[in-house]
């Protein structure tokens, strides 16, 4: 039945046509409504495993489609994605009825996003809602809190008009709000929408409970927390723990009644000031270190304090059975999209499920147990103080002695009162309980039976208050306080308890939303992080992301009293926590609100707003006693407070001066405190909070700061870099933030005008901070004096966790891209500091690398954050847990994406190439401007703002000029800065959109394949015509040596002209027919090397030489030669190094003891090293270089000298780490480290360190305990090269291993040894292999002798084939009416050269004849080379259009160069565009209508495939008015494609030709004669034609046996070569070279080579497979021969050009090897054929990108491969011999596909072999 249903109001309720829906049937529906004139949808309802699933297609008309309704008017497409088709899939019906709705736009509660089909998207994530639902009222945010992006009115609309049948809390997602909404009385509440992703539902998730140890606290059990409460819940089988916190129980500080406690100040400290600056300034540092070590310190006492943990919920399920092996389907997760813990578990019949979450606005932690089935929940519950989570799981008094507590019980719940034992602070919890089941009160604990539900109530508070004059004490009486909680919460049913804390969390959390693209995993959360991919793990990045930003949530929440998130956030399990989980202000309280501005919880900062504005009184007392700058009151003159602090304002330095020491800690929180103000712009909040805070610090350091002559500057004295170096004069750090404090608070006093005279003071000291200083090595200074020579290296470390010096580059604003020279210093630092690190550490570094926007740097410390510095349970670690190292990701998260400290909003200012494409919405720039962005491409697609407050914005991009603006929907003109930057005025409320962004070269990878090859890869830039490449080469002393350009329409290229001992730099730009695009971002590859450790068993050491080990060195390794001591001869002191290539470079150690050494090469001296450096002792450093040897083998030897220059504590002694080799175009060898990320473990394989394997690591795998585990331990490691060796242990204790090698089985590998262990030992090699990629497996041997079923890998050496040096071809530009093009010819060695020009079939190809002469194919001209160049005639069939390109190649062997071109520009008088024309001369092109899908559509695994029935209509669809409905006939084929029943096939004439090309059977192969002219060739009226003899030859033209070469005879001229007057035109002897072309009619195959090349061949022999499906991949096949006319079969005698046509984009191109498996084969893609070289012919398979990998492409769009190449349009043919495969919708391993594709291509071509 067909319901046609119309609308006249825009709310459409599935209740309203579900009756109209049957299961299994297809309705179709005609809607229509007032936004949408006409809809027209296909619907079909299914049921499967219980569920119910929507399925349906959705067609809107085009002119529809560009619009949906914003707040009641017409918005543009800018917030509606073109595509006008959908499909809605898994989804239950509620669901779906709630999607049609937002299909009409009819209400505020589902997102458009998850309708739409997101082309920029590899994944589409699935949208999943109950049916019994209803939609919550939005929260009421605090006029003082930051804007929520929620639209409030349109929700409420929503609520009262959406009523489904049946009520339960609904998650409230900011992303599912549309843009209907109702005239609002508030317009201030009002808030504009920006288009948003789709919000993820993002969870942890664990198939296995947590350890019941510390250790399974830190690392597995998850987190929950309301900002002043937290919980850490275990998810148990039959029993339950929650170890819950309160965050103001502390021990230490004052004692109520206090009246001495000063913050635990010393006096007059301050005193020994000048003597220390005076010290120091005489370069006494011996001096002053004491002075300051005695007096610049504080006291270690019980004052000092710890956080405590506070208690333990305990359950026992009393009829259920313990451990995982009695349940099934056990899940622990943590939901952070709703902030709820979940644990399920089904046991004998019966499904037990308990939910946690802590609740902000009810105030109590809540544990919600059920059950479904027949079991009751009968538990044993009671409440204690925390006891016994120490790491061993055993209770210790001696370190949790600090509380003590009673316990009471009744029926209603369970009461822990008690105090701290050192300072009195009281605290109590109470938990309460709501069941229907028996409640029995025991001595300290309830029992429940009976119960089919219960819910648990925790209230926990102590008397802390946030008021240093009362002693931070508070009178409240706390058993009352928790129960009245308690109480008032057990009123409200479980389900409002749940709906208002997922409402209240919601308000903040679903202000951010973001998308990186990826795909969804089933894995758990342990598995992704273990398994973790840097390139294809957005997912997992994601979920660290929102992670970040779930843990501030729950961590800190404004409320009176509130701390701020401390070390551990909120959570503890232990009274003497690391650090004792206190404030420590030199970085890490920062780094806890680095990312709360820009993520837009602002609010969450105000409790460490508070905390800072507390703290200054008891800093006064310290800025007193410390630095003698004294306060009274009404007249505070400075604060003070160091590197730790407490919440009972602990001001005073640590009790070591070189850590505790940190007078600059004021300076950096205040740049926390302003933040605030930038982003919110709360005037108020500036003028009556911020600012005092600002002018006191800014007063303190005004009377603080020294004046230093011997500088000029102004300077903190003494300083320390936080934890590292020692005592110094203004170092950077203190510098830096003290400058970023005087510009922060100038800039507030002048905004709000006040106190003048001291704005004066400050800039007088300001303009003379001179904070930054660059040293002798490029490097931002960490101290002033580091490059005098009486600096020492005293506590320096090279690789130290701090990056201190670089606070001015963030979070300060000291220096930006606007700087570029202090930009490279920091890149420089960086770069010398490493990637290694901390937890926290590596967080910091994100942030600076995206400040350096350098994306794919971030990006890779994210990585290895991720991979080694994450818990289970996405709990940043130190090591131990810190939770300051989420916080620092997700800042740098945000920073990668959106940068605005420096007066503009940058978006997108560092995005790696991993997140190409992506969405985010809801981040927050400074000045309160709310920014939302989707990119493709790395490269901007929209770009929005809602303006908060108003102001100017202020945006950077590339080419943002360029772009549409529209202010509330209307164009207008921004303002231009500069270049790439704009500015216009905003008002409260705009919504500002940019569009239409210019495409550019946003991704440019460079990869150096081997010695001579470089691969480049580029996105496509939509309307290019051609790039342009730009490569600078530096040679071996960093010299820019060449400068070249190539010209290609290829977005992959390969640069086969490279140097090995060269590094080469590349850009990029697209041109779009004479202009041109930005340039892109530099790529670089560095010279081609190979890394020979110190220990490589080739090098030959004398006695002198000893082992040392360190892990940060090379291979962990070093070798030391020390002759200062000891009778030892020139060869006990030498080092024989034996190497082969063309240069060689020496690494090693420097340091103040270390000397020199002499070095010969090939027994001639070369000179000496010097391994001396007077500064911080320097690892893995150049030592020495030495180039331009003769390629070939070479000798080193490197002796210590006997002498030395006496320069410190030098001695005659060296270090040796590692050897950088430059092997010339031999064959090399690629070095593996086991943690290679290319290699794939199971998961029984693990970790181990050991300083003497190469680079310190190694891979074991141990199944001795369950060799069922085989499978599990197995490594895979795929490696592209001629052969590989593997490396690693061998012991008596360990067994085989099982190998295969591309899927075949090879002889067992024994790690073995009956002797002494073997480190780094040759287990074995596979040699001789093809050139190409391969897979090697290694799984343990379950049949291994007992007790040795273990393997262990340490390194692998990729062997690799020599390489191929083919330098590129350069056409020059070309004007629109040039007759002739320019080719400059390779340099080097090559074949022939292939030129194509666009309209011409075949390439033109140009052979040498000598030095001075090329020969073409075809007719054979000659052309001449003049200075490497040649002119070659265009053909008069040649397409000129613009746009159009000539094309050229080189040739050598099988090996070819990519592809350049010169493009054809516009004319003067640029020809209309021409219409197609076919072969039928003036007949149009034919139409061909391609139905969208007549698979499946994105189903994965087992998912029932989407089923779309269109029924045949009588009526007119999607018809207007009395218009006649179109008719589409698709004819059936039976012939040739194209053709329909009895209508002739289209013939296509080829002129070349008279005969078909490719003959078969008996038919005469085609005769190519080339006539002898008789008249002049080339020559005008009658002009004499050279006289050219051509000598047939039978050989090779490179002359063979006893044959003559031929001699070439060429005059020398005087006159012009042309011949003119009577000179006689030269005589030239050429080799006859003939152009054969085969080509195969039916199937379009064709073959091009010389006629020589093809010799007897006459036809082409074709089979082929055709549109064929193999798990889940389309591909293509052919097998191909050459037969001559008898039919036999015969190979080419030399390279030939191979041509097949296509029907897809291709992703990969193979070919089926001698070894009969597949290998992947080098291609080009022109014409719309693949195109390659080959020398020998055999079968190929062509495999075609899926739905889900490519967007269908468009006649405008690019082909990947070749994206600018010309296209001729083609239709696939239906082979006759198409044998339908095996298809299946299942994704599968490459190495599954290439053996499956094997046997399907064997079968197939063998039973077409036997039906023939």
């Amino acid at each position: 039945m067909i319901a046609q249903i119309f609308f006249s109001s825009h709310l459409f309720y599935f209740n309203r046509i579900k009756k109209e829906l049957k299961f299994g049937k297809t309705t179709p529906f005609f809607l229509k409504s007032l936004a949408l004139d006409r809809f027209i949808c296909y619907i079909k309802i299914i049921q499967n495993k219980g569920n119910i699933f929507l399925q349906g297609l959705f067609f809107l008309p085009e002119n529809v489609c560009a619009y949906r309704v914003e707040r009641g008017v017409f918005m543009e497409k800018s917030y509606w994605e073109k595509s006008c088709k959908y499909s809605i899939r898994k989804l239950t019906v509620g669901t779906a009825s709630v999607l049609l709705g937002a299909i009409f736009l009819a209400t505020q509660n589902v997102a458009a996003d998850s309708l739409e089909v997101q082309e920029n998207q590899t994944s589409v994530s699935e949208t999943t809602v109950q049916v019994d639902t209803k939609v919550e009222e939005p929260t009421q945010v605090n006029k003082e809190k930051q804007p929520s992006t929620e639209n409030q009115a349109s929700t409420e609309l929503a609520d009262k008009e959406v009523k489904p049948e049946k009520e339960s809390p609904q998650t409230h997602h900011q992303s599912e709000t549309n843009a209907v909404v109702e005239p609002s009385e508030n317009k201030e509440s009002e808030k504009p929408e920006l288009p948003m992703t789709k919000q993820e539902n993002y969870q942890l998730h664990y198939d296995q409970p947590t350890a019941p140890s510390y250790d399974g606290w830190e690392k597995q059990a998850l987190p929950v927390g309301n900002g002043e409460m937290g919980a850490k819940v275990f998810g148990l089988i039959g029993e339950e723990r929650i170890q819950y916190n309160e965050k103001t129980l502390w021990s230490g500080g004052p004692q109520p009644d206090s009246t001495d406690y000063n913050g635990g100040n010393y006096q007059d400290r301050y005193k020994v000031l000048a003597e220390i600056r005076k010290a120091l300034e005489e370069g006494n540092r011996q001096k002053a270190k004491q002075l300051a070590e005695r007096n610049l310190v504080g006291p270690n006492n019980a004052q000092y304090g710890r956080y405590l943990s506070f208690g333990d919920i305990f359950m026992v399920f009393n009829n259920q059975k313990k451990g995982l092996e009695n349940v099934t389907d056990y899940h622990r997760g943590l939901d952070i999209s709703e902030a709820i813990s979940t644990t399920s578990y089904t046991q004998d019949g019966t499904n037990f499920k308990r939910e946690t979450f802590s609740s902000y606005p009810d105030d109590v932690t809540v544990t919600h147990l059920s059950k479904k089935g027949d079991k009751t929940l009968d538990f044993t519950l009671w409440n204690s103080l925390t006891e016994d989570l120490i790491a061993n799981g055993d209770y210790s008094w001696e370190y949790s002695n600090y509380k003590q507590g009673a316990v009471t019980t009744d029926s209603n719940g369970i009461l822990l009162k008690g105090t701290v034992k050192d300072n009195g602070l009281k605290f109590a919890s109470y938990l309460g309980i709501k069941t229907d089941g028996q409640v029995t009160a025991q001595d300290g604990y309830l029992t429940v039976t009976g119960a089919s539900y219960a819910t648990l109530l925790l209230s926990v508070k102590t008397n802390f208050a946030q008021n240093p004059k009362t002693n931070y004490r508070k009178d409240i009486d706390l058993e009352n306080t928790v129960k009245s909680i308690v109480e008032a919460a057990k009123a409200k049913d479980y389900e409002t308890l749940k709906n208002n804390h997922i409402k209240d969390y919601q308000s903040l959390f679903n202000r951010v939303q973001l998308n990186l693209g990826g795909n969804k995993s089933s894995q758990t959360t342990k598995e992704a992080l273990h398994t973790y991919n840097p390139e294809k793990g957005q997912k997992l990045e994601e979920l660290f992301f929102q992670y970040g930003r779930y843990l501030l949530i729950s961590s800190s929440r404004d409320r009176t009293d509130a701390l701020p998130a401390n070390l551990q956030g909120v959570w503890n399990a232990v009274d003497n926590p690391p650090w004792n989980s206190d404030y420590h202000l030199n970085v890490n309280l920062q780094m806890n609100y680095w990312p709360a501005y820009m993520n837009n919880l602002a609010e969450t900062a105000k409790p460490m707003v508070n905390y800072i504005d507390d703290m200054r009184y008891y800093g006064r007392i310290a800025a007193k006693e410390y630095a003698g700058i004294e306060s009274k009151e009404g007249q505070e003159n400075g604060w003070l407070v160091h590197t730790q602090a407490t919440p009972f304002g602990w001001t005073t330095p640590g009790w070591n001066y070189y850590w505790g020491w940190s007078p600059a800690a004021n300076a950096w929180m205040m740049q926390n405190v302003y933040d605030y103000y930038k982003f919110t712009k709360d005037e108020t909040y500036l003028k009556e909070k911020i600012y005092p805070m600002l002018k006191e610090t800014a007063k303190f350091w005004n009377s603080f700061l020294h004046y230093d002559k011997a500088s000029d500057r102004w300077v903190s004295s003494p300083s320390y870099s936080p934890e590292h170096g020692t005592i110094t004069i203004g170092n950077t750090f203190d510098q830096s933030l003290v400058w970023q404090l005087f510009h922060d608070y100038m800039e507030a006093a002048n905004h709000l005008n006040v106190d003048q005279d001291l704005v004066t003071e400050v800039k007088a000291k300001f303009d003379k901070l001179k904070p930054l200083h660059i040293n002798q090595d490029g490097r931002i200074k960490e101290w002033y004096e580091e490059d005098s020579p009486q600096f020492t290296n005293e506590g320096i470390e090279n690789h130290h966790r701090h990056v201190s010096h670089l606070v001015g580059l963030f979070p300060g604003t000291l220096f930006s891209k606007d700087q570029p020279e202090y930009l490279e210093a920091a890149r420089a630092t960086l770069n010398h500091r490493g990637d290694g690190g901390t937890g926290w550490s590596k967080a910091n570094k994100i942030n600076l690398w995206a400040r350096l926007l350098d994306g794919n740097r971030a990006h890779r410390l994210l990585a290895e954050q991720l991979k080694s510095s994450t818990l289970e349970n996405l709990w940043d670690t130190h090591a131990p847990f810190q939770i300051d190292g989420n916080f620092g990701a997700t800042s740098g998260m945000a920073e990668m994406l959106l940068q605005s400290h420096t007066g503009y909003i940058a978006p997108l200012p560092a995005l790696p190439d991993a997140w190409k494409d992506g969405q985010v919405s809801g981040l927050v720039a400074r000045g309160n401007f709310e920014v939302s962005m989707k990119w493709k491409e790395k490269n901007l697609e929209t770009l929005s703002f809602i303006s908060n407050v108003g102001g100017d914005l202020v945006v950077d991009y590339p080419n943002i000029e360029a772009s549409l603006v529209k202010v509330n929907g209307k164009e207008v003109q921004a303002s231009r800065i500069k270049d790439n930057r704009i500015q216009l005025a905003t008002q409260k409320g705009d919504v500002i959109t940019f569009e239409n962004f210019p495409g550019r070269i946003t991704r440019l990878t460079a990869q150096r394949k081997d010695s001579t090859t470089a691969e480049l890869n580029f996105n496509t830039v939509e309307g290019a015509t051609h790039y342009v490449i730009h490569q600078e080469s530096k040679d071996e002393n960093s010299q820019t040596s060449t400068v070249r350009e190539f010209t290609t329409n290829q977005t992959r290229f390969i640069d086969r002209s490279i140097d090995s001992s060269h590094a080469y730099t590349y850009t990029v730009k697209a041109m779009l027919g004479d202009r041109s695009t930005p340039i892109s971002d530099t790529a670089s590859i560095s010279a081609f090397s190979e890394l020979m450790d110190d220990r490589d068993s080739r090098i030959q050491y004398g006695a002198a030489f000893g082992d040392w080990s360190d892990s940060e060195l090379f291979g962990g390794t070093e070798k030391y030669a020390d002759i200062s001591n000891g009778n030892y001869s020139d060869k006990d002191a030498t080092a024989t190094i034996p190497f082969n290539g063309p240069g060689i470079e020496i690494y090693g150690l420097k340091s103040s003891q270390l000397g020199l050494a002499e070095v010969t090469i090939d027994g001639k001296s070369v000179g000496e090293l010097d391994f001396y450096t007077a500064g911080a002792t320097e690892k893995g450093v150049l030592i020495g270089r030495y180039t331009n040897l003769s390629s070939g083998p070479h000798l080193m030897t490197i002796t210590v000298k006997r002498e030395h220059k006496g320069r410190g504590s030098e001695r005659s002694k060296i270090s040796l780490d590692y050897f950088k080799v430059f092997p010339g175009q031999g064959e090399t060898v690629e070095k593996i480290d086991d943690r290679d990320a290319r290699i794939q473990y199971g998961s029984a394989f693990k970790d181990w360190t050991d300083a003497e394997l190469y680079a310190s690591t190694e891979k074991y795998a141990d199944i001795n305990a369950d060799d069922s585990l085989a499978p599990k331990a197995t490594a895979r490691i795929p490696f592209s090269g001629t052969g590989i060796r593997i490396y690693g242990l061998k012991t008596s204790a360990l067994g085989k291993a099982l190998v295969t090698l591309d899927g075949k089985e090879m002889p067992i590998l024994d790690f073995y040894t009956a002797g002494a262990t073997e480190k780094g030992a040759l287990i074995g090699e596979f040699t001789n292999l093809a050139d190409g990629d391969h897979v090697l497996t290694l799984k343990v041997d379950p049949d291994s002798p007992e007790g040795r079923k273990k393997i262990s890998l340490d390194s692998f050496d990729i062997l690799k084939a020599p390489s191929v040096s083919l330098d590129t071809p350069i056409l020059e530009p070309i004007k629109a009416e040039d007759k002739t093009v320019t080719l400059t010819l390779p340099t080097g060695n090559w074949d022939a050269v292939a030129v194509t020009f666009p309209g011409v079939k075949d390439p033109l190809l140009l052979r040498k004849v000598d030095d001075d002469h090329l020969v073409t194919s075809g007719e054979q001209n000659v052309l001449t080379i003049k200075n490497n160049k040649v002119q070659i005639d265009i053909p008069e069939t040649t397409d000129g259009k613009a746009g159009n390109a000539i094309e050229a190649y080189a040739i050598l062997g099988e090996t070819r160069s990519s592809t350049i071109v010169t493009v054809f520009p516009k004319g003067e008088n640029t020809p209309a565009e021409e219409k197609v024309v076919t072969s039928k001369g003036d007949e149009p092109a034919p139409v061909v209508t391609i139905p969208e899908y007549t698979d499946p559509i994105g189903t994965v695994g087992e998912e029932e495939a989407p089923i779309v029935y269109i029924p045949e209509y009588t009526e007119p669809i999607g018809t207007a008015g009395e218009q006649e409905a179109p008719i589409v006939n698709i004819p059936e084929y039976t012939g040739p494609i194209g053709t329909a029943s009895d209508q002739a096939a289209p013939i296509l004439d080829i002129p070349e030709y008279t005969e078909p090309i490719g003959t078969a059977s008996d038919q005469a192969a085609p005769i190519l004669d080339i006539p002898e002219y008789t008249g002049p060739i080339g020559t005008a009226s009658d002009q004499a034609a050279p006289i050219l003899d051509i000598p047939e030859y039978t050989e090779p033209i490179g002359t063979a046996s006893d044959q003559t070469t031929p001699i070439l005879d060429i005059p020398e001229y005087t006159g012009p070569i042309e011949t003119a007057s009577d000179q006689a035109a030269p005589s030239i002897s050429l080799p006859e070279f003939k152009l054969k072309v085969l080509k195969d009619q039916a199937t379009g195959v064709k073959v091009i080579s010389g006629a020589n090349e093809l010799g007897e061949a006459s036809y082409l022999e074709i089979q082929k497979v055709e549109e064929q499906e193999l798990l889940g991949k389309r591909y293509d096949a052919y097998a191909i021969q050459l037969k001559n006319e008898n039919g036999q079969p015969i190979q080419a005698k030399g390279a030939i050009l191979v041509r097949l046509p296509i029907s897809g984009t291709v992703q990969e191109f193979y070919r089926f090897s001698s070894e009969k498996d597949m290998k992947a084969q080098d291609f080009e893609i022109r014409d719309g054929m693949i195109e390659f070289l080959t020398l020998d012919l055999t079968s190929y398979a062509i495999i075609y990108k899926t739905e889900t990998e490519v967007e269908q492409p468009s006649s405008t769009q690019a082909e990947e491969a070749s994206p600018l190449a010309n296209r001729n349009d083609f239709n696939v043919e239906t082979s006759k011999y198409g044998q339908q495969l095996p298809a299946t919708g299942e994704e599968s391993s490459p190495l599954l596909f290439l053996a499956s594709l094997s046997l399907a291509l064997t079968a197939a071509f063998l039973l077409k072999g036997k039906k023939e």
